[in-house]
């Protein structure tokens, strides 16, 4: 999984985004994509952080598509939700992991 995929915002995003509740409906929608992943699969993180992680770089994508933010803001704030995880999971690596990239694949 690449930087650069992360931050694809693709058609249907767009247009999820554009609706008013899509912001309560995020996390919703992530723990949903994710539901296919074996909870007894090992992980080097807990499935609930990393789900925290890529809400936050959604909410980050939404505040950049709502021109709150710069591009160059948004990949800073994106690296920086990066590192913080890395911190606190140091075996996480997001090129490989099998919830981001189930998350987005």
């Amino acid at each position: 999984m690449s930087f650069m995929k992360m931050l694809d915002i693709d058609s249907d995003f767009l247009k999820a985004a554009s609706n008013e509740a899509f912001m309560d409906e995020l996390r919703q929608e992530i723990e949903r994509k994710l539901d296919k992943l074996d909870e007894k699969e090992m992980l080097p993180h807990c499935k609930r952080d990393v789900i925290q992680l890529i809400s936050g770089i959604e909410k980050a994508k939404i505040r950049f598509l709502q021109g709150h933010i710069r591009v160059q803001q948004l990949y800073r704030e994106v690296d920086a939700n990066l590192s913080m995880f890395k911190k606190q999971y140091p075996k996480f690596d997001y090129l490989n992991d099998p919830v981001v990239n189930a998350y987005y694949a």
